[in-house]
């Protein structure tokens, strides 16, 4: 089958979750044998073309649209005054992405079209004029709306807050009627599948449960020694997501605080892209920020645990996969670890709270035991069932089946005409 893949983002380099999702998708469609040609095309932000010049994914055929999706005051108060779309989404709808879609649809008439998150799916009722034929695939990396809700109820300033939930109504409606358009959505975990059921009724049967994958090691790796040292903690997001820097905020400002007051020897190294200036600020002896890394071995590979401080999200956060897979047991609060809690044994060690979050991290600093069980648990849940070739193969195989049962009946169709 020929498959094209749309997105809003150029899923490189792979430093967030949002990029290695879409980059996970890329190199198992590309690598896969079923499909014959695989285009992918996607928006470039002014600020990444860098990283447009030096990603050529090998197998694929690729187009890049290089466009200005800043943030600014005057285009989000021209959008709230005289628009009633979301912003978030109408200022990835350019005429120009149009065009580049139109040219590789009329290219490889592809069977399958996977649409990367709801950024694209305005993008949906043109290829179902261009190709009416070809499947059309949604991938929810979260529940958009979801998001915003609850940015909106942990905003403490009142104008802020109006105005954030303003844009959490608009991107649930948005999200509501935009899910109508296609023909299979795939839900990162069974709450997000759960939401969108309630969005949007209708849809109900097209929607199934694919999470994000990991590429996985062929062992667990060691655990770094922890004998009079310091407890590594690691702290790693891309910090140009509001969520989670408000997540590192209240690390720095509740937790680390009680954690200084027990007594506890640690030290924590905060590595992200597009890091703040404010957090720069938190350099002292038992913290390193480091802002931007380009190999993280040496930082994880030394890594005690690792801490997820999320209070407002959605959908799953593939750092966690990605702790795991390389042996890294994780203290997260329940936002955080949504979809991947659960189960027996435990996972995550789970604290919602600055005194339950500090006290995990204390009782497992002195718990090696506890902290090996975590580890071990983790690799065996992420090497079960998150890995990207047998995720993306269950998928494709499923593909094949919509497409081949899609043209038999136009075929029938077009035998009954006949007839």
């Amino acid at each position: 089958m020929n498959l094209l893949q749309i997105a809003h983002r150029i899923p490189w380099p792979p430093n967030d979750g949002g990029n290695k999702g879409v980059l996970g998708f890329v190199e198992a469609y590309s690598r896969h044998r079923a499909i014959n040609h695989h285009a992918f095309v996607c928006m470039c932000r002014m600020e990444d073309e860098r990283w447009s010049r030096e990603w050529r994914p090998f197998g694929v055929d690729l187009s890049t649209e290089l466009i200005d999706a800043r943030n600014s005051v005057p285009r989000f108060l021209a959008n709230t005054l005289f628009s009633r779309q979301p912003f978030n989404m109408v200022k990835y709808e350019r005429v120009s992405f149009a065009a580049r879609v139109q040219a590789s649809i009329a290219a490889m008439l592809p069977d399958v079209v996977h649409f990367d998150g709801l950024h694209t799916a305005a993008y949906a009722p043109q290829l179902a004029k261009l190709a009416p034929s070809a499947l059309r695939v949604l991938r929810c990396h979260n529940a958009e709306y979801m998001i915003l809700e609850r940015l909106a109820e942990a905003e403490p300033n009142p104008l802020k807050r109006a105005l954030i939930a303003l844009q959490a109504r608009r991107v649930k409606g948005y999200e509501a009627q935009m899910l109508s358009h296609f023909d299979l959505i795939l839900a990162i975990t069974d709450t997000d599948a759960a939401r969108f059921k309630a969005l949007n009724p209708h849809v109900t049967d097209r929607i199934i449960v694919v999470p994000a994958g990991a590429n996985l090691p062929p062992a667990l790796p060691p655990a770094p020694p922890h004998m009079g040292g310091p407890l590594r903690l690691i702290h790693i997001a891309a910090m140009d997501w509001l969520p989670n820097q408000g997540g590192l905020r209240w690390l720095r400002d509740e937790v680390l605080p009680l954690l200084d007051a027990a007594g506890l020897d640690y030290h924590l190294d905060v590595i992200g892209k597009s890091m703040p200036e404010e957090f720069f600020a938190m350099n002292a002896p038992r913290v390193t920020v480091h802002g931007f890394v380009d190999d993280l071995t040496p930082l994880t590979s030394a890594a005690h645990l690792a801490v997820v401080p999320l209070k407002v999200g959605s959908g799953m956060r593939v750092k966690i996969l990605d702790y795991w897979s390389v042996g890294i047991p994780v203290v997260a609060t329940r936002v955080a670890a949504e979809g991947l809690d659960g189960g027996d044994p435990p996972v995550v060690a789970l604290a919602d709270t600055p005194q339950s979050f500090a006290g995990t991290i204390c009782k497992l600093a002195v718990d090696g035991p506890a902290r090996s069980a975590l580890r071990n648990a983790g690799f065996a849940k992420v090497s079960a069932g998150y890995g990207w070739p047998s995720l993306v193969n269950d998928l494709v195989q499923r593909y094949a089946a919509m497409v081949m049962r899609r043209s038999s009946v136009s075929a029938l169709s077009i035998t009954s005409h006949a007839s």
